[in-house]
């Protein structure tokens, strides 16, 4: 399900404008595009991030800038074993179409 900005802040018992700074450094690191809105899989990355500021007494944009770049690993990771597999099937299919030749 996706969630206006005053829909996630609600559901995350948040202000709008710490919802509205979210979605900017989601955007800033890829993780969201341009007009994307927010769905259940970016409460946990929410959540982590206010753990942290609230944990280490910081201010949302050092919590930001501390959580959020695991998760463009995570999604690098991710990215990377989806175009291995691809690669392969290509090199697959190469193979396929120099034995028919």
């Amino acid at each position: 399900m996706y969630y206006s900005d005053e829909e996630f802040a609600d559901k995350v018992n948040d202000k709008l404008g710490n919802i509205r700074f979210f979605k900017k450094c989601l955007r800033e690191l890829d993780l969201i595009g341009s007009r994307q809105r927010l769905s259940d899989d970016y409460i946990e990355m929410f959540e982590a991030v206010s753990h942290y500021r609230e944990k280490n007494n910081s201010t949302w944009e050092v919590a930001m800038n501390e959580v959020l770049p695991n998760y463009t690993q995570e999604q690098d990771d991710s990215n990377e074993n989806t175009q291995l597999k691809l690669l392969k099937e290509i090199l697959d299919t190469l193979k396929r179409i120099e034995e028919k030749i």
